[in-house]
């Protein structure tokens, strides 16, 4: 099987503003190592055949995954293609499957073993899913996906969610058309779904979306204590045990021994100058936090708290 690996990197991260306004999505930095890593690392595992669509800062995202495995960008300009577009403009490219993965999310997830199900499986696609008790993108029956639920009509449906990761054929992709932009929902995963075409592959370990500012804190601090998958290289910084639980000082960060709190995140170049305290809040490269300052539940990011 030729596998081309495409890691989703366009989006805006509207959630995540004003975050996103400065570092995009795929580049946000989880312990000093940039979130779109996760997924550009298990991509890497079965292909060495890669491309990275940006649109949104695009520079900056190439620039972050650059020491994380080589790769191709495909620029998409100001205005995002959607993933449906941008699967249309790799056809030519693609030979045989597609193994398409989000940058926004980590994922407990075996990239090979998906792929294996797929083969097996004669299934046009395959999609990774959890069960969920609302919010549900598809229903189920057996292994394969039964009917496409549309979430922005029925928010409340059970079924499974679609974690943005898929193995696809190359012959589904004659479905899309030239048209930009194209979404992947509607326009391929919802006619292979009524073509009974789609196996589900169920992920029973962790899987976070990490679109708001509230789930990048939970992110981070998951990954201070063990919570979330381990990231395909080690942290740059420290992990330092302070009263009250773990603490993370990114290199060239600078921090008086009083300011760190328990789960404080202190990426790198920044400071925490003496009489503040962070706790349970990420600093992000270069900031300085001021005397007297007390940072708690979200992340100081231009020269402010951002609330989670």
């Amino acid at each position: 099987m030729a596998v081309t690996g495409i890691l989703l990197a366009a989006g805006r991260g509207e959630r995540l503003r004003p975050l996103t306004d400065v570092i995009p999505k795929p580049a946000l930095p989880l312990l000093d190592v940039p979130l779109g890593a996760w997924a550009l690392a298990r991509l890497h595992e079965v292909t060495s055949d890669v491309v990275v669509n940006v649109s949104h800062l695009g520079d900056v995202i190439a620039g972050a995954l650059g020491g994380y495995g080589d790769f191709e960008t495909l620029d998409e300009g100001a205005e995002p293609w959607g993933t449906g577009g941008t699967l249309a403009a790799l056809r030519g490219r693609i030979t045989d499957t597609a193994l398409v993965c989000n940058a926004d999310s980590l994922i407990e997830l075996d990239p090979a073993d998906l792929l294996d199900v797929h083969r097996a499986s004669g299934s046009a696609a395959t999609i990774a899913v959890r069960p969920v008790s609302f919010g549900a993108d598809l229903t189920i029956e057996g292994t394969r996906a039964a009917a496409f639920v549309d979430r922005r009509v029925d928010p409340s449906a059970p079924g499974a969610q679609y974690l943005g990761v898929a193995a696809i054929d190359a012959s589904a992709l004659a479905l899309l058309p030239e048209e930009r932009p194209v979404g992947f929902a509607e326009r391929l995963l919802r006619p292979l779904i009524e073509r009974q075409e789609v196996t589900v592959y169920e992920v029973r370990g962790r899987a976070l979306d990490v679109g708001t500012v509230a789930r990048y804190l939970e992110a981070s601090l998951g990954l201070l204590d063990g919570r979330e998958p381990r990231p395909p290289h080690s942290p740059p910084g420290r992990l330092l045990t302070v009263q009250g639980g773990g603490a993370y000082l990114g290199p060239a960060a600078t921090a008086d021994a009083a300011s760190l709190g328990p789960e404080a995140i202190v990426l790198a170049g920044a400071t925490l100058q003496e009489g503040s305290l962070v706790s349970s809040a990420i600093v992000w490269p270069g900031e300085v936090v001021g005397g007297g300052e007390r940072v708690h539940d979200g992340v100081w990011a231009l020269g402010r708290l951002i609330p989670a």
